[in-house]
């Protein structure tokens, strides 16, 4: 973790915020950082050596063939980490392990050159070179598509060390969500034409029905915004976000027009009344998001190979980048699903649903009411489709955007006695596994 990084302070232990104290020896190493691999899963930190003795509980090959272990000291009642545990969060959620990974995603002279190009050629040509590109590209070993589990498992290795030092068989933390739900799912749309603008209010339509509100984020300057849709979306409980001010890599395209844009995006976001933020096609420089002035981001992806800008967080929760809250979107995009894989079934979607609800995280679905998206009625019969198969989930929280955001601020600092505030448990599980989480009772 870099001096520029946005994520500040003890942030994974910001994340779980365990109710008991415990002597965990965590720190980073002196030289550059490196993949730390314990079978699947791989963690990128500066790794160190000397360590003290003890009962090890877990192994890290390095790329040298030289190994680190992670040591339990039953004497001393502390666990030895032969890595900085923060660095190793700070370094999924800001993507700083691109800086280590082999992609072949677009450099930034391609970029131009595909943002150039783009509006002279027929949608279905670019159809058919995205196609190929995924073909010729195929998915990358990290992060694991559609669902990575580094944050995750991080997350319970270091909850089990907890316990391991303060020599006790669970304990508790602060739950991830109010009154105990074990999931949240958020539904966000992004807005790319004039046309997707006038089908919002069919596809809120569809959510209403079925007892769901959602986000349209709006692109600021490319296309006429019809003032009684937002006002009428605004009007039934739904949210409006900001997509940008046009849809391209403009605003990250360098840093002199990242300050440029700063006010124009300022005054789009006042003017539409919007909280959030996503950017066009995902395009982002991380440690630049914490300026855009909203309450919260939904830029990044858990993990998503098929963007311009591929990458992913690897963490099905929210978390901060400095004072803006970063709501990962979790579900592959509908484009990706329906049109670049062309699956006929939302089966793909519903299986991650399922996964992320076990592991108590964010689903994010990211869809488009445009034409070629959910504008095209047989894509939005899957999506409704969808709607049906998750709208009674019970003990899954279905909050807008701006809600979660609001949620994530008020647990980070909450009062023990706040009375949405709830309690998790972390539990000691057999040898060579970690710690369970366990939700409330509701």
């Amino acid at each position: 973790m870099t001096a520029a990084s946005p994520v500040h302070g003890q942030a994974l232990e910001r994340l779980l915020q365990p109710t008991r104290a415990a002597a965990i020896d965590s720190a980073a190493g002196t030289g550059p950082p490196e993949w730390l691999v314990s079978g699947r899963w791989r963690v990128l930190a500066q790794p160190r050596f000397a360590g003290m003795h003890g009962t090890e509980i877990e192994r890290f090959d390095l790329a040298s063939g030289q190994t680190v272990g992670a040591v339990h000291d039953t004497a001393a009642g502390s666990v030895w980490i032969p890595f900085d545990l923060e660095e190793a969060y700070a370094n999924y959620v800001t993507e700083a392990w691109r800086s280590r990974a082999r992609d072949r995603a677009l450099g930034p002279w391609q970029l131009a050159a595909y943002y150039r190009v783009k509006p002279l050629l027929p949608r279905s040509w670019w159809l058919l070179a995205r196609r190929a590109f995924v073909r010729w590209s195929g998915l990358p070993a990290f992060p694991v598509w559609p669902l990575d589990d580094s944050v995750f498992r991080l997350v319970s290795f270091y909850a089990h060390c907890v316990l391991l030092a303060a020599d006790v068989p669970e304990a508790t933390f602060r739950w991830f969500w109010p009154r105990g739900y074990r999931a949240a799912l958020v539904l966000t749309h992004d807005v790319e034409s004039a046309d997707g603008l006038r089908v919002a209010i069919e596809l809120a339509d569809l959510e209403e029905s079925r007892g769901f509100r959602s986000s349209f984020n709006i692109v600021g300057s490319d296309y006429p915004i019809d003032d009684g849709v937002v006002r009428e979306l605004q009007e039934r409980g739904f949210e409006i976000g900001l997509h940008g001010l046009h849809h391209d890599r403009s605003l990250f395209s360098s840093r002199t027009a990242f300050v440029e844009q700063l006010p124009e995006v300022a005054d789009a976001a006042r003017r539409l009344g919007a909280e959030g933020f996503r950017s066009p096609s995902t395009h982002r420089v991380i440690e630049w998001l914490p300026e855009l002035g909203v309450s919260y981001d939904c830029s990044v992806p858990h993990s998503d190979p098929y963007e311009p800008q591929p990458g992913g967080c690897c963490s099905v929760w929210p978390y901060f980048l400095g004072g803006v809250v970063e709501l990962p979107y979790t579900l592959p995009q509908d484009y990706t699903l329906f049109t670049l894989l062309g699956s006929k079934s939302i089966e793909l979607w519903l299986s991650q649903v399922e996964a992320i609800e076990r592991r108590f995280g964010l689903v994010q679905c990211l869809s488009h009411p445009d034409p070629g998206y959910l504008g095209d009625r047989d894509k939005r019969v899957l999506y409704a489709e969808f709607l049906e198969a998750v709208a009674d989930r019970s003990d899954v929280w279905r909050p807008l955007p701006r809600e979660v955001a609001a949620w994530w601020r008020r647990r980070d600092s909450a009062d023990p006695a706040d009375p949405e505030l709830a309690l998790g448990v972390m539990r000691r599980r057999e040898a060579h596994t970690y710690a369970s989480l366990e939700p409330p009772a509701r």
